[in-house]
């Protein structure tokens, strides 16, 4: 169903998609396609994909600024987050953790 350089990661009903490329530009239009495809995936079997609890989160080391990534779904922007809650911690863009 994704690419092959996606890794979904599903517990109960959250689903996340972990992607690694060091090439911004291939990363944004991977990501494009996947979500694409998920999206697809979910209209298929009657479902819909929640765009308000959609992120999208931009890993890297400390002290490096990575461009914009413009993810898109159903011509929809996907918000851009600093941090996020996964598996009950939470994690920022730098993968430092916090108290939840």
């Amino acid at each position: 169903m994704v690419e092959p350089s996606a890794t979904p990661i599903m517990f109960a009903d959250d689903t996340s998609i972990m992607m690694k490329n060091n090439n911004n530009e291939q990363l944004q239009s991977e990501l494009n396609i996947v979500m694409s495809r998920i999206n697809e995936w979910f209209q298929e079997n009657l479902s819909t994909l929640n765009l308000n609890k959609t992120y999208f989160i931009q890993f890297s080391n400390k002290g490096i600024n990575n461009p914009d990534i413009q993810i898109k779904i159903a011509n929809v922007n996907i918000a851009t987050s600093n941090e996020i809650k996964f598996l009950g911690l939470i994690i920022d863009n730098k993968l430092l953790e916090k108290s939840y």
